[in-house]
């Protein structure tokens, strides 16, 4: 279970930026998982839930996880393309296989509210 070890870098992320903001009472974190991360979602929120965050200063918070869908875009032809557009790893629109992968792959915390 990866998972925990990823809870644990993205805890830290919080923390800093709890700490940049003055924040002292978090009362909700919005987390997102890219589609290809291969994160299981499931496993994150129970990591975070159950063994990171009580009786912490987001012992009492929100935790929103959100998908973040695939997207990329072909560096021949500059079209953007999306997971009901693409069936090879081949741009649909040109058939280069120069696609840069634009959003979905990575899981991050987006933002996190408090007092």
């Amino acid at each position: 279970m990866h998972e925990l070890g990823i809870a644990k870098d993205l805890w830290a992320i919080i923390v800093q930026k709890a700490k940049e903001n003055n924040i002292s009472k978090i009362t909700k974190i919005t987390i997102m998982i890219g589609e290809t991360s291969g994160i299981e979602a499931d496993f994150l929120k129970h990591s975070l839930v159950d063994h990171i965050m009580p009786g912490s200063i987001a012992g009492d918070a929100t935790l929103e996880l959100l998908d973040e869908k695939i997207a990329a875009k072909c560096k021949k032809c500059g079209r953007e393309i999306t997971k009901d557009t693409i069936m090879t790893i081949k741009c649909p629109f040109c058939g280069s296989m120069q696609i840069d992968i634009t959003a979905g792959k990575e899981t991050y915390v987006k933002s996190i509210e408090g007092q």
